[in-house]
């Protein structure tokens, strides 16, 4: 069973994986990194990455191909914690003490804070792919980087500032197309030394910016859903988040996909916005277009291919689209001919 100890995270004297952190990518102090080639069966591919984003706030990201379950023990020792993790791949639970059970799901967001002292016992079951990224910070480091005094934050994000709270508290929300876009900017960055650092701070940042949008958006709409919403709407909806993600090439109508879950198309269109804080129609682009953004980065295809293949069947309707969505027109993100090499 592996341990979790914040003082450690950046250590560059540990290894993960037999591996030890990769020179040059950060400055003394400010970060680590592993990996691990292409891997076969028996010798799994690994990445690795800890940078610390200020005093008491660090980022960490992982991808690797695990052999079996994973089992780890944190104690938290000193202050309260914040724990927001960010899983794309890989499912597990984590037991708080002796009296919580809070189940990790993939594609999820799971805000934690973990009372001085608490006892976590974590794990994560074995998969093809473990993808996942945490931002650990003790409650002042959240008020800090923000710049925001807990005392105007709304009540959904202001138990997350607060100095000490003596009880143990998590919330889990699904992972927005807002939330994936800066969160696959860090696993694409290629940045080095102090220029990485301040890339991973900034989007860090714009993380919990959006985390601390989607809170104040799930509390807001939260009586709402509570009166109109039962268990049966709630799978629904999530089958029609499921539905948009699993066929993005073809055309979609409120109508059709209310007809695929069982829902009537108001009650889709209102408890989907309720649920996921933006129009069925909104979210449904918006994962059009970060998927289209990732097919241009691999460089494995054109502008017109990946247009086409989420969808756009209009070239210059795509262009424009995707330039209100990221501000640069698709073309910029294709890799330039001398980073292929």
């Amino acid at each position: 069973m592996d341990s979790t100890d914040y003082r450690t995270l950046i250590d560059p004297s540990t290894t993960h994986a037999g591996l030890y952190s990769q020179a040059g990518v950060y400055a003394k102090g400010d970060g680590v990194q592993f990996r691990s080639a292409e891997g076969d069966r028996s010798h799994p591919k690994f990445f690795h990455e800890a940078v610390r984003i200020s005093d008491g706030a660090y980022l960490l990201m992982t991808e690797l191909s695990p052999t079996d379950d994973r089992s780890q023990v944190q104690v938290v020792d000193g202050d309260d914690w914040l724990h927001i993790q960010f899983r794309f791949r890989g499912a597990g639970y984590e037991h708080v003490g002796e009296r919580h059970v809070v189940e990790t799901p993939e594609r999820s967001c799971i805000v934690s804070r973990y009372p001085d002292g608490s006892v976590i016992n974590r794990k994560i079951e074995c998969a093809d792919v473990w993808k996942y990224a945490c931002l650990y910070l003790c409650p002042s480091a959240f008020a800090n980087l923000l710049d925001i005094d807990e005392t105007v934050l709304p009540e959904s994000s202001s138990w997350m500032a607060k100095r000490r709270s003596g009880e143990f508290r998590y919330q889990t929300l699904p992972i927005s197309p807002m939330m994936m876009a800066p969160l696959s900017d860090i696993f694409a960055c290629e940045f080095r030394g102090p220029a990485r650092r301040t890339f991973m701070r900034a989007k860090s940042l714009e993380i919990l910016a959006t985390l601390t949008h989607a809170l104040d958006s799930a509390d807001m709409s939260r009586s709402e859903k509570e009166l109109r919403l039962n268990h049966s709407d709630f799978s629904k909806l999530a089958a029609a988040r499921t539905f948009m993600m699993d066929d993005l090439e073809q055309p979609l109508s409120l109508a059709s996909l209310a007809r695929k879950v069982g829902l009537n198309r108001t009650k889709l269109a209102q408890g989907f916005k309720a649920t996921y804080g933006d129009s069925v129609h909104a979210y449904w682009r918006d994962l059009r277009l970060n998927h289209a953004r990732e097919l241009l980065k691999s460089g494995q295809v054109s502008v017109t291919e990946a247009a086409f293949s989420v969808g756009y069947s209009d070239i210059s309707a795509f262009t424009r689209a995707f330039h209100n969505k990221f501000g640069l027109r698709p073309k910029a993100f294709k890799p330039s001919t001398s980073n292929m090499k």
